[in-house]
């Protein structure tokens, strides 16, 4: 006899009270862990929000700096000053007019620490500086005219754009001065001042090893405030920021916190707690997979199993408690029962099936019948001939696929149209050369397979109900596909009156009654039995004065229902 599982009620609640210290103790902790990760959180929201005042200060200061090189570009002051030397040859004068015009302009900019103009015409022996004040006026001085060819080779293919390049610890910014004629005569060439315009980087707290970058230079400041290359070096976070079609941006390491180690209390209280807590801890969740977790996932695995399609699957595994005992035999009993109830269910509809198709496969106008008997009994009475001959082998035709002798329900589109032609030739013959038939087939289609007497009907309603009655007309038959899905359409002559609209209506709402149109009615039941929703019959009128009957559905492999 088996023995009675343990409540699980029981066995949580005992649970509860032996561990009821465990959530003031989670409290505690969790507090010392969201207090470190809100102070780490608080940093790292100070730095970021002083890189991005810093990234603005910088946009601010190197933008200012940009547009003192492009006002120099566009006031033409130094361009009038060069043209007056190309016809005086004053040398004297040309460096007076731009000594004075970098005094009057950059002698209070603190962004710079000197600033000069190089003329390209070698024969130009003018050198025009402006250093800034404080200055170690010589070296700077030196450092500009060692580095004034390398600049000059760099602009060479600069046209009106700026250049930033770093040479000997001086970060350089240069910029073309065009004549009229828009071709380059000199560059103004400014040395930017790093501890001004990158001050507000220098200054953020709480990081170190900061990489500056502009356009593709990368360096970094050493303790002379020289700047020095950077390639190469990567790590840290990442600000960066657009600067008049120049990239600026740089890196830094954040500072690290050791929050244990600053509040070593911290690291006294959490050992004490995780002495207590670890052990009960480690009984709870033990206990809570054993009897709760574990169990669950069986019976979602099951579940899982019985979706995919293995209807009547048991579990086998023990359950662990009584809960978890009735929730699996009630498992069990509802997949025994839900496997039976599909196998007797799915019987039912292939027995319901098979017999309805079969009930409509039956029908067939029997005025038909009568009157190809009489025509044929006609046309034998004055004299055997080929037509003769040919409109019984097109009756022969009709009466197999009404009697279906092999009981197949599926046919080739090809065959299907065989019964079309055998009945329209007996039209054809019976109207004469007033009925005209016309046929548009995809040849790619004739191999696939659809129901059998799924087109005929829709042709014999079309020619019973207009074409006859007019004696004669136009009559289409097509066949086109369109992505996985199959069109055989049926236009002809003729107008639908209030009475066919009503009954062609109750037809496609699945009404039970469905006129006088039994044709119709018996193909749309075949669609909705084979294909379910899928299959559809609709008939309507067109703007061309025609009747168009259209019946749409999947391709042989591509959905639908069982045939």
């Amino acid at each position: 006899m088996a023995r009675p599982k343990i409540s699980l009620k029981l066995g949580l609640m005992t649970t509860i009270v032996i561990c009821w210290l465990v959530p003031i103790i989670i409290i505690v902790a969790l507090a010392g862990i969201l207090f470190g990760d809100n102070y780490r959180r608080s940093v790292e929201q100070e730095i970021a929000a002083s890189a991005d005042y810093a990234l603005r200060q910088v946009q601010v200061l190197l933008g200012d700096a940009i547009k003192d090189s492009k006002t120099m570009s566009y006031d033409g002051i130094v361009r009038s000053a060069y043209r007056s030397y190309q016809q005086s040859c004053d040398s004297a004068a040309l460096y007076r007019s731009i000594n004075d015009y970098l005094n009057q302009k950059f002698s209070r900019a603190e962004n710079y620490k000197a600033v000069f103009i190089s003329f390209w015409d070698k024969n130009v022996d003018v050198d025009a500086y402006l250093l800034s004040s404080g200055t170690a006026g010589y070296e700077l001085l030196q450092a500009c005219r060692d580095c004034e060819p390398q600049i000059l080779e760099r602009m060479a293919d600069a046209d009106t754009d700026i250049c930033f390049l770093l040479l000997d610890g001086n970060l350089y910014m240069a910029r073309n001065l065009l004549d009229s004629h828009f071709e380059p005569y000199a560059s103004v060439v400014m040395v930017l001042e790093p501890t001004v315009i990158f001050q507000s980087v220098y200054s953020i707290p709480r990081i170190h090893n900061i990489r500056l970058t502009i356009d593709d230079i990368q360096f970094y400041p050493d303790e002379q405030n020289s700047l020095s290359t950077a390639e190469g070096r990567q790590g840290g976070i990442r600000y960066e920021a657009e600067i008049d079609s120049h990239g600026f941006s740089f890196t830094a390491e954040p500072e690290k916190y050791d929050l244990w180690g600053e509040n070593p209390w911290l690291s006294r209280a959490a050992c004490a707690v995780a002495l207590m807590v670890l052990p009960m801890l480690i009984v709870v969740i033990a206990l809570f997979q054993y009897h709760v977790s574990r169990p669950i996932e069986t019976l979602a695995k099951a579940n899982l199993l019985v979706q995919s399609g293995q209807r009547g699957y048991q579990i086998t595994q023990r359950p662990p408690n009584s809960e978890f005992q009735k929730l699996y035999s009630h498992f069990n009993a509802m997949s025994a029962e839900m496997k039976s109830q599909f196998e007797r269910s799915y019987q039912e509809q292939q027995a319901a099936q098979r017999a309805q198709i079969k009930a409509l496969q039956s029908q067939i106008n029997p005025h038909f019948l009568n009157n190809t008997l009489e025509i044929i009994n006609w046309e034998a009475r004055i004299a055997e001939n080929d037509r003769v001959s040919a409109m019984i082998e097109a009756l022969s035709t009709m009466l197999g696929a009404a009697l279906d002798r092999d009981g197949r329900t599926q046919i080739t589109l090809k065959e299907e149209l065989g019964y079309v032609e055998a009945y329209l030739y007996i039209i054809r013959e019976r109207l004469g050369e007033g009925f005209h038939v016309h046929q548009q087939i995809d040849q790619l289609l004739l191999e696939q397979t659809v129901p059998r007497l799924i087109l005929q009907p829709i042709v014999e309603n079309a020619v019973e109900h207009d074409i006859t009655t007019r004696r004669g007309g136009d009559l289409w038959v097509r066949a086109f596909r369109r992505e996985d899905r199959i069109f055989l359409e049926v236009e002809h002559d003729g107008k639908m009156t209030e009475e066919d609209r009503k009954s062609i209506r109750l037809l496609l709402s699945d009404s039970a009654e469905g006129g006088s149109q039994v044709g119709l009615r018996n193909v749309h039941q075949r669609l909705k039995l084979i294909y379910g929703s899928d299959g559809k019959l609709t008939v309507e009128e067109t703007p061309a004065g025609t009747i168009l009957a259209r019946i749409c559905f999947p391709m042989a492999g591509r959905g639908g229902g069982n045939p």
